[in-house]
């Protein structure tokens, strides 16, 4: 049962990674911060409080008993996500998926490998 439910859940992963651009087709017209602000609202603000509380038994308690730094600290890591994700999608459309996934790719590995040695 549980290599099935892998199965399923890969297959979730995949349907809603490889559909992620698909809404983009129909914005072109669109400046890029009006389409990006609307997946953000949906991506940052609606859906992961939604989906906490669906699944989280006591979400709410748990977030209430968090100390203010570890708070700050998830917040600071979003703002840093937040930039790469505005970064990306910047990339994707002025150099198209391939060139700005192994752009991506290149600074992702360069950043990590420089981290450790600086930390």
């Amino acid at each position: 049962m549980q290599a099935i439910l892998g199965v399923i859940f890969h297959f979730i992963g995949g349907f809603a990674s490889g559909s992620f651009y698909m809404p983009y087709k129909k914005v072109k017209g669109w400046h890029w911060e009006s389409f990006w602000i609307v997946g953000g609202i949906f991506s940052w603000l609606i859906v992961p409080p939604l989906a906490a509380y669906l699944t989280i038994p006591g979400f709410a308690d748990i977030i209430k008993g968090a100390s203010s730094s570890t708070i700050g600290i998830a917040y600071l890591f979003g703002v840093l996500w937040g930039i790469g994700g505005l970064t990306y999608g910047l990339g994707v459309r002025y150099l198209g998926v391939s060139l700005a996934a192994v752009s991506s790719s290149f600074m992702h590995g360069f950043w990590r490998h420089y981290t450790f040695y600086i930390l």
